[in-house]
């Protein structure tokens, strides 16, 4: 998920929660819940327009449907299927370590 534009933003049992947001602004942003089960992903998806509101009533104002939210899935599902089927990374030296300074600087 985070290769695709998520930040992960909570673990809740098994699942975790992830955000993508829509613009420079909190809200509205797509959230996702993933998990594995039965040896696949299972990802639960909404679109929140606005945070949750907290009081004698709370409103959640999320979209469960619609055509933003199925053209999201349709992307997320294909990313899945194009870093799942991108060949492994070549095989040889491991990565540089120690940061950025060491390997602007060498070390």
């Amino acid at each position: 998920m985070r290769r695709i534009g998520y930040a992960e933003q909570k673990v809740v049992g098994e699942e975790i929660g992830f955000t993508r947001r829509l613009q420079g602004t909190p809200f509205p942003r797509f959230h996702a819940y993933t998990e594995e089960k039965n040896g696949g992903l299972r990802i639960s998806l909404h679109l929140d327009q606005r945070a949750m509101t907290h009081g004698r009533q709370s409103a959640h104002g999320g979209e469960y449907g619609g055509p933003l939210v199925e053209r999201e899935l349709d992307r997320i599902v294909d990313a899945i299927v194009r870093i799942s089927s991108a060949p492994p990374p070549p095989r040889g030296e491991p990565p540089p370590s120690g940061g950025f300074f060491a390997r602007l600087f060498g070390g």
